[in-house]
């Protein structure tokens, strides 16, 4: 296993412990449909996916270092049980379905997925992705200039102290 999959499946048990007390209460079937349709509604769960797609090509990549001469039998067997584990994916719904359950009420949640089915709402689900990526750069290059500016404010009230940092 690579480290770095051996990093996230670690925080992925983390997470699950966290988060359990939230899946300890039972959620009518109606609250659940409505956390469903705002998931839904939203897109927030279009990635996941590829989830399982990402675990086949990183079993492939750890077996395939550890016999590359049985990469064609590798792929054969993992796609098999990608497939077989694609039936597991209800679980992952279920699952965030409660989580959404837990933070907002069957009537919250049926507003959420009335906004998001609204034009202004299947915008917003459209444009969130590119808006976040856009913040995160914004953000990375206005951490690069104050950390510019902390620098030489810094040396320059060291070097008004007589000390050359």
């Amino acid at each position: 296993m690579t480290r770095s999959f051996a990093s996230r499946l670690a925080a992925a048990a983390l997470f699950v412990g966290l988060v359990q007390p939230a899946f300890a209460d039972d959620y009518t079937k109606e609250h659940l449909d409505a956390a469903k349709s705002a998931i839904e509604a939203s897109h927030v769960g279009d990635g996941l996916d590829n989830i399982l797609i990402g675990v086949a090509q990183q079993t492939k990549a750890v077996l395939a270092r550890t016999n590359p001469a049985q990469s064609n039998l590798i792929d054969e067997l993992t796609n098999t049980a990608a497939l077989e584990l694609a039936a597991k994916r209800p679980e992952l719904d279920k699952q965030i379905q409660e989580v959404w359950a837990a933070r907002f009420t069957q009537d919250e949640l049926k507003k959420i997925a009335e906004f998001y089915n609204s034009p202004v709402g299947q915008k917003l689900s459209k444009e969130t992705a590119s808006m976040v990526q856009m913040s995160g750069v914004a953000a990375q290059v206005w951490q690069a200039k104050i950390a510019q500016e902390m620098l030489a404010k810094v040396r320059e009230a060291a070097k008004a102290k007589g000390v050359n940092l």
